[in-house]
This record gives C-alpha cells, structure tokens and sequence, in this order.
C-alpha cells in the first residue's frame, strides 16, 4: 500500500471513531472537533520532520500514523470524564494505546510496527522518555513529542496574539493571570530545565513552561520550524516585562539558535 493509500484510509478509520460518539453536548462537540483538528496537523507535521529528517517511505508513514493517533485517547476521556485534564481523570496517552489495540486500525501493519506506533504514543506526554528503548524506538517517541509541541505552539500563539480571542480555559487551566513568574518555575527553566506542571501557580508560569519546552525539541528541523514562525517570540511578546521574563526569554532563544547552528 503506497502512502497516499495509507494515509486515506488511517484518515478514514480515524473519522468513523471520533464520530461513533454520540450523545455529546455542544461544548463536548467544540473540544472533539479541536482535538481532530489537532491530530491531523500533528501527523502532517510528524510527516514533514520525517521529511527533513531523511527518513524513509516506510518510516515516514510510521511517523504520520503515530502523529494521526497520538491522541486517540482524548475522545474517550472527553467523553467519559468530561475533560482534558489527565491528573483529574485518566492519562490519555495509555488510554489512546488501549484504544488502538481494542480496535482494527492498523490490520495491514507488521506487528513490530504496531508495537513501535504504540510505544511512541504511550510515550508522548511524559515527562521524560523511559530509558529501555532501541534508537529506533526513541527516534520516533522523540519525533512524535517534537510535532506535538509544535503544533501546541501553532495553536496558544494564534491566541495570544489575537486580541479578539474569547478565552480559553483549556489553554489558561483556569489559573489567576498573574504578574510574576513563581520562584521555582524560574529556577527550573534558567537551569535549561523543562517546567514541571507541578510548578504552575499562575498564566505567567504556564507561558514560561511553554517557552521551557525548547529544551526537549530533539532535532533540527524541529528547530529550525520553531524559529521561522517564531513561536518564541510570540510567546513573549504576550508577557509582562520583568527582568526575570526577559532572561528566560534571552536563555531560550539563544539556546533554539545555538541547535540550529550546531
């Protein structure tokens, strides 16, 4: 199967699912079509840095699958639990695994690259990679998270930077605005540090985690996306100025840089 015809059909597979839910209320019907949304940029992107990567056919079309179901998981949560929020309800990453395999989404795959799909799920939005993986294994659950994110920037810096947007609880957590950065979320990042959720105590600190996440962007063409639709910038143009912000803001940018020169 080429990869035109593979792409349609996983496309196909993941419509019927997402629109077998019945019984959604408006607000449920917004957030689903959101995360559909969310799931085919994902794949597109993964399919793009496969690209650049020099990947091959094969491995290109793991990665647009991988990014296609990452978070498959979503729907039911959505549904089941009536939120996003994994540490209220359930982590959607295993649950999305346990989708996959209940369900015939991958019948014309190999077993070994049903297994390498489903590990880069289940690993996409830990904290950190578990150490026991091949190379190969690790490439894609890194390829998977770097897609991720930069979608998740697409999506928070058309926001930021529209002064019309309603607002968004699913992107602000429902926290106080806040008008400084919280001491540990500071410590964290000018360590070259990711932000640990635990930290956030206010929007400010969920801004500065987002700017945080540069530092588990894995490869350059990752980086190189990041900058030409300057993401980062966005970000901290929507802060309020503070010696602290405009540290944090220096740290990353020069670290993006750096990844791209190296």
């Amino acid at each position: 199967m080429n990869m035109e015809e593979r792409t349609g059909l996983a496309i196909k597979k993941f419509n019927d699912y997402v629109d077998s839910f019945t019984g959604l209320s408006e607000d449920q019907l917004k957030n689903f079509e959101i995360k559909k949304n969310h799931s085919l940029r994902v794949a597109d992107l993964a399919l793009l840095l496969a690209k650049n990567m020099e990947l091959n056919e094969t491995e290109a079309q793991l990665a647009y699958l991988i990014g296609l179901f990452h978070d498959i998981g979503r729907f039911r949560q959505l549904k089941e639990y009536n939120t996003f929020n994994d540490a209220k309800s359930v982590d959607h990453a295993e649950l999305g695994v346990e989708v996959l395999q209940q369900g015939d989404f991958f019948n014309d795959l190999e077993e070994g690259q049903i297994a390498l799909i489903l590990l880069a799920i289940s690993q996409h939005n830990k904290l950190g990679l578990t150490k026991d993986m091949t190379d190969k294994e690790r490439l894609f659950a890194k390829l998977i998270r770097d897609a991720d994110k930069l979608d998740i920037l697409h999506v928070i810096t058309d926001y930021y930077t529209n002064p019309k947007a309603a607002p968004n609880h699913t992107l602000t957590w429902e926290m106080p605005k806040g008008g400084t950065v919280s001491k540990d979320v500071s410590k964290q990042i000018l360590k070259g540090a990711q932000v640990s959720k635990d930290s956030i105590t206010n929007e400010l600190d969920i801004k500065v985690m987002q700017l945080s996440w540069v530092y588990d962007l894995n490869y350059r063409p990752s980086f190189e996306l990041m900058m030409e639709k300057r993401y980062l910038e966005k970000i901290y143009n929507s802060m309020p100025k503070s010696d602290t912000v405009i540290e944090i803001y220096r740290k990353v940018k020069v670290f993006v840089e750096n990844k791209i020169i190296a």
